[in-house]
């Protein structure tokens, strides 16, 4: 990814409060990470939280930093880290790294703001830059993050509120880009197969 391309990433969360980087991951990395979440769901029997955030049909694995690589390799992925260290700064953190596997069958998960959560004052500067990495194709089908653009310069949505979304179509090996205060949540999958990614705060 040239300067020009990356700007245009910047520009488009700061006006949207989202991007997609396309083709962002190397099959390598995509095969890695699948197989060590296979690996882990199956050696930590992770099952799915049952609560109405969480969902019950998704299976989540959180502070996957903590497994090592291949997981390692994500934050300091170069076609992300330019982008987000844009939006916030150099001296960013890692807040969370999780895998989340909407299966079939899951209900939407409500709408929120990553931020919602900080007694500040919306609109403000980011405060929060998350990322979903695909590791499968994400659908209107099966479960792809839902968006409500623009939102980010808005104040909190309301917890469990209907609003009018647009679904992160995105191919396997893309990422979503979005500023903690967009509001957003998982989708329903309807399909037979699992939707897969990794979150990062």
């Amino acid at each position: 990814m040239n300067e020009q391309q990356r700007q245009a990433h910047v520009e488009r969360i700061r006006r949207d409060g989202y991007t997609i980087v396309e083709n962002a991951i190397e099959d390598s990395l995509i095969s890695s990470l699948d197989e060590a979440l296979v690996r882990l769901e199956r050696e930590l029997d992770a099952r799915p939280a049952m609560n109405g955030f969480e969902g019950h049909k998704t299976v989540r694995i959180y502070n996957l930093l903590t497994f090592g690589h291949p997981f390692t390799d994500v934050p300091v992925h170069a076609s992300v880290l330019p982008i987000v260290e844009q939006i916030l700064d150099a001296g960013c953190l890692v807040s969370s790294l999780s895998s989340i596997a909407i299966d079939p069958d899951e209900i939407a998960q409500p709408i929120h703001a990553d931020d919602m959560v900080m007694p500040v004052a919306k609109p403000h500067v980011p405060l929060v830059c998350n990322s979903m990495w695909a590791l499968t194709d994400f659908t209107d089908e099966n479960g792809a993050t839902r968006l409500v653009p623009g939102s980010h310069l808005k104040d909190n949505p309301v917890y469990g509120g209907s609003y009018e979304t647009v679904p992160a179509v995105m191919k396997r090996g893309s990422v979503l880009i979005w500023d903690g205060a967009l509001w957003h949540g998982g989708g329903a999958n309807r399909t037979g197969t699992r939707r897969t990614g990794i979150a990062m705060n």
